[in-house]
């Protein structure tokens, strides 16, 4: 089915040459009294849907549309934002981001940006149903059947099923003649069950137990989950957890589900190659890192069967675009090859002040937040052979997968996960169900340990939301993954 063009025609800021005018506006003001100013221009409206079992239905539609202008005057930062109700408001931005600068000049220590050439562009989501004009009707038939569904058995004691949308205009110009126009659409959802009994709870979920999964498409993508069969399956899981045996404790060869990966390459290799907090401009919050600027290019952070690699230009996920949130064009890098760290996740203030490569990782949560170092699309890149192949090798141990909990530490080094579901393997086939499974260790140990990566058929995507900042904001971002074969793991941790 082609993509559907009238999915963005929605709102103020659907007009290109609209937006074009209040961003030339607004760098008119600062033009000759900064040496670099940037506007971006949002206009966003976000629908999220969830119901529970007793409970009514829970539907919330925000929108809103403002405007952020950065600006660097004798080298410091200044930043304003407001929302965009009066023709004045984009000037009014301007002239109190340069009142910012001027007051910041001296503090710190001079910004200096990454040289980049002028890049103007625009881009789209492919949609091929648009999910605002999906009915109420039709999605809460939808949740009603997979709440039904998964609540089949009385030992389901809480349920809870939703759906999310989110439409985006972003523009953004600055003073070095970059004018971008990105027009983007997401849609997810999932399904949670909460099964008591026997002196347990436990849980399942799907299709990510971290808040569902959300992809860069419309309505079709929802149709892919099968949401109502899948409850079923879910709700079944739950209730059999309660009375499977523990998971054991000690070492262990073990393969990772797609899921668990997902998360382990956020939270152990995203964060971790973030450059600002490398550059411990994240120390107060977010946190550091164990990767030292001098160690790109040379430290041992995995196994040759890593390869990390950070794609915004792959189409249909989370953290797909054209340019990042400072007008750096999207592209292909190699974080870690083969085991190595090559590269990190940056933007044009860390990059120029480490003289690391610039990777277009500026990613902002809206048009009142400054642009930080952020994930984009980051996986892992797959191997060979599909998960039968890989529990084969693996012979005897544990398959786990589906987040249930994690903890890491602020340098990301030290880690202990744990999984909603796991399964004892012998000779290379998936026996008893097995609750309560944990692991832990270190990054760098626990990436050496990777023996294989299993095939691109095996390959699955999961969309993020994260926290970071100083004021907090949300970044949203993907990762994938293919199952992984770890051995000598340290399990039963938690």
């Amino acid at each position: 089915m082609p993509s559907d063009p009238s999915a963005h025609v929605w709102g103020e800021l659907a007009d290109d040459a609209v937006a074009d005018r209040i961003v030339e506006s607004a760098l008119a003001v600062a033009d000759g009294h900064s040496e670099y100013a940037d506007v971006r221009l949002i206009e966003a409206e976000e629908m999220r849907l969830y119901t529970q079992v007793g409970a009514d239905p829970d539907e919330r539609l925000e929108h809103s549309r403002g405007i952020g202008v950065r600006v660097l005057v004798d080298g410091a930062w200044g930043f304003a934002s407001r929302p965009l109700m009066d023709r004045e408001d984009a000037e009014v931005a301007a002239r109190q981001a340069l009142a910012s600068a001027r007051a910041s000049a001296g503090v710190t220590a001079p910004v200096k940006l990454e040289p980049m050439s002028p890049a103007s562009g625009r881009y789209e989501s492919a949609v091929e149903i648009d999910p605002f004009t999906v009915g109420a009707d039709v999605r809460q038939c939808l949740l009603d059947e997979v709440l039904a569904n998964v609540s089949r058995s009385s030992s389901v004691v809480a349920a809870q099923a939703g759906l999310n949308a989110k439409r985006q205009h972003r523009h953004l110009g600055n003073s070095e003649g970059s004018r971008q126009h990105q027009h983007f659409v997401e849609t997810g959802g999932g399904v949670i069950a909460t099964a008591s009994g026997h002196g347990d709870v436990q849980r399942r979920s799907y299709p990510n137990s971290f808040h569902g999964n959300t992809a860069g498409a419309g309505w079709e993508y929802v149709a892919t989950l099968d949401l109502a069969a899948q409850a079923v399956r879910v709700g079944e899981e739950a209730v059999a957890l309660l009375t499977a045996p523990v998971a054991p404790a000690g070492r262990a060869d073990v393969v990772l589900g797609p899921q668990q990966v997902s998360l382990q390459i956020h939270e152990s290799s995203g964060h971790a190659l973030e450059l600002d907090r490398i550059l411990g401009d994240e120390a107060n919050y977010a946190g550091t890192s164990f990767i030292g600027v001098d160690d790109i290019g040379s430290l041992r952070y995995g196994s040759p069967a890593v390869t990390i690699t950070s794609d915004p230009t792959i189409p249909g996920t989370r953290g797909s675009f054209a340019f990042d949130d400072e007008g750096t064009p999207a592209r292909r890098t190699r974080l870690v090859d083969e085991g190595i760290v090559r590269a990190t996740l940056s933007n044009r203030d860390a990059a120029a002040r480490s003289g690391q490569e610039l990777t277009g990782a500026a990613r902002a949560d809206g048009w009142g937040y400054l642009p930080v170092c952020f994930a984009t699309h980051v996986y892992l890149e797959p191997g060979s052979g599909s998960l039968d192949e890989l529990l084969d090798r693996l012979g005897d141990g544990v398959y786990a997968d589906d987040n249930r909990s994690w903890s890491i530490d602020n340098r990301r080094w030290n880690f202990q996960f744990g999984t909603e579901v796991a399964y004892e393997v012998r000779n290379g086939k998936r026996g008893r169900l097995l609750k309560n499974f944990s692991y832990g260790g270190t990054t760098p140990q626990f990436w050496g340990s990777v023996e294989a990566v299993a095939g691109p058929e095996e390959l699955r995507i999961f969309g993020y939301p994260c926290g970071k900042g100083e004021p907090k904001q949300w970044g949203f971002l993907s990762h994938a993954a293919a199952p992984v074969l770890v051995r000598d793991l340290r399990i039963g941790v938690a």
